[in-house]
């Protein structure tokens, strides 16, 4: 009966919402549209469907933050049904609406940052970081997809440009960059963006600016990502925290896991080359290039974040330790195996 009522619900909080879109392109299409209310149009599409939808949720179980993926909804639907010669609001509105969505995002994020770090302050939680206060709050604000990209992004710049202060590791922290060849992978891959950097620099002075431009835009905004990446790995150590029974395993801002004690099977030191069709996933998203020398097994499928928030599930994860003889004792100690 409560699943009934349930669908019921649902059904009369998305048809409505749906069916206003339906009316609409319905009568962009029919011969009774005319230029004179294509601005009217657009209002509909962006302000009141949002704001009926917002008032059909207020009560419910349903995030708020689906009433900015309404809006952003409404933005597309009506920039493939407008006829192109009928968007100038739209166009408009759209040129002003990024950036505002932008900066107001900046400023709900820094807010919430602000929050999640006295909170994590107050519980004296030393297993969090930049990018988990920037992940929680996004998370807090923005649908979990969305959340996980610009959390990416804000970390990029910040792992890119700011925090040169060195990482003392504490004692249940394990880095993971020195001795595998992680370092060595993305140092190519920075090397391959540099030449092409050099090479669109020539492409300009032969007079070819307009794609040379854009090249040159996209080459430093990929450097960006790859010395931020580069230098997140230095960051954000790998944890062993024992007062709340978690591991939290980090690559940079590639990839993000916390996995509870209780789901570790056991833990093997290995450098045994995995086959393509190995249940084995490498937590890294360089995945074998980076090299591995540990093995953990886990008693069910777990779930990770990778690169942009998109998870991954695995039973057996490889990763690389640099310490990996204490790794594992302290992991087999927190478990309970015998060595």
């Amino acid at each position: 009966m409560q699943n009934t009522i349930n669908l019921r619900s649902n059904l009369v909080v998305f048809g409505i919402p749906i069916l206003m879109i339906l009316s609409l392109v319905m009568l962009i299409k029919s011969s009774f549209f005319i230029p004179e209310i294509s601005s009217f149009v657009v209002i509909d599409f962006l302000i009141t469907i949002p704001l009926v939808y917002f008032l059909l949720i207020r009560k419910k179980a349903i995030s708020n933050k689906t009433v900015f993926s309404a809006i952003m909804i409404g933005v597309v639907v009506a920039s493939l049904v407008l006829p192109k010669d009928n968007q100038q609001l739209l166009s408009t509105i759209k040129v002003f609406l990024i950036p505002i969505v932008e900066i107001g995002l900046i400023v709900f994020v820094a807010i919430k940052a602000r929050v999640v770090l006295k909170r994590i302050k107050a519980t004296r939680n030393q297993s969090l970081d930049f990018f988990d206060v920037i992940n929680d709050a996004c998370r807090e604000i923005l649908p979990s997809k969305i959340a996980g990209i610009f959390a990416s992004e804000i970390a990029m710049v910040y792992y890119g440009l700011f925090n040169w202060k060195k990482k003392e590791l504490q004692g249940n922290q394990f880095s993971y960059h020195k001795d595998g060849m992680a370092t060595s992978v993305i140092l190519g891959f920075l090397l391959v963006v540099v030449i092409e950097m050099f090479v669109t620099h020539s492409m300009m002075k032969q007079g070819n600016v307009g794609g040379s431009f854009v090249l040159a835009i996209l080459s430093g905004y990929t450097a960006l990502q790859i010395i931020a990446t580069l230098r997140s790995l230095a960051k954000r150590p790998i944890v062993i925290d024992k007062e709340k029974e978690e591991l939290h395993l980090k690559f940079g801002i590639l990839a993000n896991g916390v996995i509870p004690f209780a789901k570790i099977d056991a833990i093997e030191m290995s450098t045994k080359e995995i086959p393509e069709n190995s249940p084995i996933k490498f937590f890294s998203p360089i995945g074998r290039a980076g090299g591995h020398n540990i093995l953990i097994h886990f008693k069910e499928e777990i779930r990770f974040n990778s690169f942009y928030g998109f998870t991954k599930k695995a039973q057996i994860l490889a990763l690389q330790i640099d310490k990996k003889e204490l790794f594992v004792s302290r992991i087999r100690e927190v478990i309970g195996e015998s060595i």
